[in-house]
């Protein structure tokens, strides 16, 4: 199913006549409130939509890909988008526009998921139904409010209906904040079903499998605050990073135990339309190049923004040197996550593309650019692409089952069992291996691509062992999930903090953003430090 549909939470009724003699008595005529709407389970659904609708236009790569070394922000010059270079060098302000933007994106899905949680357990339709749709909203709340932890610190807990009286609402501690997500969660997973329990007209609902994966990423986040230096000085949150580790194994072995996935056999099929939920896909935000009943667009708005710009796009999120360094040249996920003037051929055209020059001689080489190289993932060829460019239809791969498996090798690490370790790290390269050139990349193939082999490829097991076999793991995550939104939370999880573009600056806003002005006014919020 594409879900899509927005609907206002509280409804317009028709007007109900009454033969009441007193007007007194009256109660809100014309008005359907939400017990009643809710009590319908089609109405129920389209609820539940607006919830997923709210998660569309998350922007995942301004976060997990330009503020670490793997993009630099792009566009046509420094000034274009600057509200994200201001992110990335943590220099933005209360009123930036991008940390703003998601803030009430983050909200907006929390707000309409609370009424859906909060009215649907007085109805009296199919528990079964019933029950799936709670367990969905606590899935998309939780993910909502991992997202707000992680780049805002505490922020408000709001769990029930917001009316026009809530006027202050105080930030909540870290670590309530994440207690009420694995509450969420480990209650999504107790009633979810697994993805081979939905139909096909049902695809991209929330599973057991995506809150599974949801809390892991949630626990590795959690582990900051053992790992990372400035998380833990200016948090009062103590973690026991040996329970989260146990956890995540259990969690991951749990998704590998369930036989509801498994890699694609050919790396360069994931992000053409034919990966779209495929075997390896454990959620995907879905879209369509259509409009909704209230003309709002429902496509992909991010991928015209990593297109190269002298062809069609506007060429936001440029892969650094230093992620283009990491691949061998043998490595087939390299031509398949990035593309442009080396490369020379995308869809059976030449790649020339300098004229931006993006050579950076100013800052550190943790920010350098010197070819005009983009993310070949969400490339689209010509064909594919809709006339109005933030409307397309390309799902977002929001988590894969080559995460799974690269989480449970670094739990297995932890745990001690280095062996299991390497195994699962090797079958993530052995299918990198067995992988082909991504479509289009024959000059003069301008139609019909075909997966053309890749001559010399060559991704050997790993062997390392002790803290080589560990930052080899982050190396083959760094390579598998690039340009997939995921690099940022993996450094600052890590302590890696030296890897950053601006050390120093995130230093001294203890690794947050700046909360929105005018929710710290109006809400009487503390505003994180140095902003």
């Amino acid at each position: 199913m594409k879900l899509f549909k927005l609907i206002p939470i509280v409804i317009a009724g028709l007007v109900i006549s009454s033969c009441k003699s007193d007007l007194t008595d009256l109660e809100n005529l014309g008005v359907q409130t939400t017990d009643v709407y809710f009590n319908d389970p089609l109405n129920a659904l389209e609820g539940l939509s607006s919830c997923y609708a709210a998660t569309m236009d998350d922007e995942f790569f301004v976060y997990g890909d330009i503020l670490s070394d793997d993009a630099v922000k792009g566009g046509g010059g420094a000034s274009d988008w600057v509200d994200r270079e201001y992110l990335r060098s943590f220099t933005a302000n209360s009123g930036n526009g991008g940390s703003g933007g998601t803030w009430s994106l983050m909200y907006r899905t929390i707000v309409r998921s609370n009424e859906v949680i909060n009215t649907l357990p007085t109805v009296t339709f199919d528990e079964e139904l019933r029950d799936r749709i709670i367990a969905e909203a606590k899935f998309l709340r939780a993910n909502a409010y991992s997202k707000l932890v992680v780049l805002f610190g505490g922020v408000p807990l709001i769990t029930e209906d917001l009316s026009v009286s809530d006027v202050l609402v105080p930030r909540s501690p870290v670590s309530d904040i994440y207690a009420f997500i694995k509450k969420d969660l480990d209650e999504a997973i107790a009633v979810l079903p697994e993805k081979s329990g939905y139909g096909s007209a049902d695809m991209g609902r929330a599973t057991k499998g995506a809150a599974r994966m949801l809390k892991v990423r949630v626990l590795l986040q959690e582990t900051s605050y053992n790992y990372n230096s400035v998380l833990a000085a200016s948090s009062e949150y103590t973690v026991d990073v040996t329970s989260l580790w146990e956890e995540v194994y259990t969690q991951t072995s749990a998704i590998i135990n369930s036989g509801e996935y498994s890699l694609a056999i050919n790396y360069a099929t994931i992000f053409e339309k034919e990966g779209e939920n495929n075997i390896e896909s454990i959620f995907e935000i879905q879209h369509l190049q259509t409009s909704n009943e209230w003309g709002e667009s429902v496509g992909n708005k991010t991928i015209v923004q990593m297109g190269n710009r002298d062809d069609w796009g506007w060429s936001f999120n440029l892969p650094t040197d230093l992620l283009y360094n990491t691949y061998s040249a043998t490595d087939p996920r390299l031509l398949s996550t990035i593309y442009g003037e080396e490369f020379g051929v995308l869809y059976g055209v030449e790649q020339i593309w300098d004229k931006q020059n993006w050579i950076k001689t100013d800052v550190s080489t943790k920010d350098f650019v010197t070819k005009s190289r983009l993310n070949r993932k969400y490339a689209l060829a010509k064909e594919d692409r809709a006339s109005a460019h933030n409307n397309q239809s390309v799902n977002k791969r929001v988590m894969r089952y080559a995460e799974v498996l690269l989480t449970h090798a670094e739990a297995s690490y932890y745990k001690g069992l280095e062996g299991d370790a390497r195994a699962y790290v090797n079958m993530v390269r052995k299918r990198a291996e067995d992988s082909t050139m991504p479509l289009g990349s024959a000059l003069g193939q301008t139609s019909g691509y075909t997966y053309d082999s890749f001559s010399g490829a060559s991704v050997p097991d790993i062997t390392s062992v002790g803290t080589a076999l560990l930052a080899d793991i982050w190396k083959e995550r760094r390579m598998e999930l690039a340009m997939e939104g995921i690099r940022y939370f993996d450094i600052i999880r890590t302590g890696r903090i030296d890897l950053l573009p601006y050390e120093e600056n995130y230093t001294s806003h203890d690794g947050l953003l700046p909360l929105p002005v005018g929710d710290v006014n109006s809400f009487g919020l503390t505003q994180n430090k140095n902003y």
